[in-house]
């Protein structure tokens, strides 16, 4: 039997048995082609009208970041989440295998500079409209307006109330009541 590839490239599975009968057209293997590679991409559906054909986004890996680009988008949502074929832009990783998980960064909007907050049970009780923000000695925290934006899964977007380098309690505030001011307390009676 004689058994022709509708492309070239490596063979990296064959389903196929001795005596197995096979019509034409039947998938009985898989082959990979060498000369370029796609990534498949899940994203939370929350982001589907933001993504777009030709959106460019980049991953490290072993000490360099490697830049793709958005080919295809499946419009199609499951389990809240849809699917993009994403294709590199310049050099191919060396090393890359099928199957391997990447954490790809895609560029949702023009990169800018901002100070980030890490997300925190703080959120539930004020709505992200104050914090507590310790003081220079460290000993006191006091109740502080500020102003949030955007947000990610780690982090808020801080517009205003703190300033760079300012320190905050992010933990819940659910044990605080209307209270104004913390005594902060370390390790042995205080700090």
């Amino acid at each position: 039997m004689t058994i022709k590839a509708p492309v070239s490239g490596q063979l990296t599975s064959l389903d196929a048995e001795y005596g197995q009968s096979i019509t034409p057209g039947t998938r009985i293997g898989q082959i990979d082609v060498l000369s370029g590679f796609k990534v498949q991409a899940d994203i939370d559906e929350h982001y589907i009208s933001r993504v777009f054909t030709g959106l460019r986004g980049d991953f490290p890996l072993a000490g360099k970041t490697y830049e793709l680009e958005v080919k295809k988008i499946y419009s199609q949502v499951t389990a809240g989440r849809f699917q993009v074929d994403m294709e590199f832009v310049g050099e191919v990783p060396e090393g890359i295998r099928r199957g391997q998980t990447l954490q790809v960064r895609l560029a949702l909007s023009a990169e800018t500079t901002a100070l980030l907050l890490p997300r925190g049970g703080f959120y539930q009780q004020t709505g992200g409209n104050w914090i507590f923000k310790v003081d220079q000695s460290g000993n006191k925290a006091y109740r502080v307006d500020i102003q949030l934006g955007r947000q990610s899964p780690d982090y808020y977007e801080v517009l205003g109330g703190l300033q760079e380098g300012d320190k905050v309690v992010t933990s819940s505030y659910e044990n605080y009541g209307t209270m104004e001011e913390l005594v902060i307390k370390g390790e042995g009676g205080g700090s």
